[in-house]
């Protein structure tokens, strides 16, 4: 705001109105603000600050009470401060911050969340008083507020389920896991690894699948560190096992004392019908009397079909070909 005219003949009064704001939307909306304007003799005091603006930088973990600094204004004047809040939390709306009234110092009095607001602005005000006469001056003041790794990766859900089908090819994608950190800078930004293997049930006559030294999480999955994709590093097999619980870590990448959570991820492998039935000899030989009546038995054939489904080991006998 700036003036029009000359206002000396305004001298000792204060003029009080609106500001109105108003966007350029196709259905325009606004506010209003209250403005109060006091016009003082040329020769009044008016207190001055010793700096345009003041900025001041703290971290977010920074304990309640702390005092930032203070500002001053000109020497030889005297005054009392006060904050100016505004109408918005990064502008002190709930006294986030105090300015002490006669010492001009700032000292925090609620505890800060760089994920929730990463700077204040506001400005504080000097009032003095000479002969009768109250003048006030504003200052913008900012704060800084500087990122801790306080937040740890959290995954989208505690634990994921998936499928794969038996025989895929080894680097088969099968799922991917997601946490995301609100920190900023590297204490945001997540890297994944896997963890311990928590359930392993083998079929021990099966040497279907075979790995060199012990059953590890790693030597039957691989994780992409960056996206989380969880990949085979072998061809799974339904009868060797048919599912697999392991643990996936989530880290930020902090320069010290990074942070993590983990979630549990459990893959059932599908059976395929990749066994045909096998009969339990070789040879059978059967008898009959030529006076036996018809559906007499002549021999019993048995099988046996390693696959894993009931639908898979399902057996269908017929008769082929003609040997007399």
């Amino acid at each position: 705001m700036m003036t029009k005219s000359a206002v000396d003949h305004l001298q000792g009064t204060v003029l009080s109105f609106f500001v109105k704001a108003t966007d350029c939307g196709s259905a325009p909306k606004h506010s209003l603000v209250s403005a109060f304007i006091q016009v003082v003799p040329p020769d009044s005091f008016i207190p001055s600050f010793s700096q345009p603006q003041y900025s001041f930088t703290i971290p977010e973990n920074t304990a309640v009470g702390t005092v930032l600094g203070s500002v001053y204004i000109g020497p030889g004047q005297t005054g009392f401060f006060t904050a100016v809040p505004g109408e918005t939390t990064d502008s002190n709306q709930g006294a986030t911050f105090q300015v002490e009234k006669e010492t001009g110092l700032i000292r925090l009095l609620k505890p800060l969340d760089y994920e929730e607001v990463s700077s204040f602005r506001f400005k504080v005000a000097t009032t003095a008083r000479k002969d009768l006469i109250e003048t006030v001056s504003t200052v913008d003041l900012e704060v800084k507020i500087l990122d801790v790794n306080d937040n740890k990766p959290v995954f989208e859900t505690n634990t994921y389920v998936a499928t794969v089908m038996e025989g895929m090819p080894s680097g088969t994608r099968v799922i991917q896991v997601r946490a995301l950190d609100p920190d900023w800078g590297s204490n945001g930004q997540v890297t994944y690894r896997l963890g311990l293997l928590l359930t392993y049930n083998p079929d021990l006559t099966k040497d279907t699948l075979s790995l060199a030294g012990p059953v590890t999480t790693s030597s039957i999955f691989a994780i992409d560190s960056k996206t989380g994709w969880i990949t085979t590093v072998a061809q799974m097999d339904h009868e060797a096992c048919s599912s697999y619980s392991f643990e996936v870590v989530a880290s930020d990448l902090a320069e010290s004392q990074p942070l993590s959570s983990t979630t549990v991820v459990t893959i059932t492998v599908l059976d395929v019908n990749d066994n045909p039935p096998r009969f339990e000899r070789e040879f059978y030989r059967g008898a009959v009397k030529e006076s036996d009546p018809l559906g007499e038995v002549v021999a019993v054939l048995r099988t046996k079909d390693l696959d894993g489904t009931d639908q898979n080991r399902l057996v269908s006998f017929y008769i082929t070909g003609d040997h007399n």
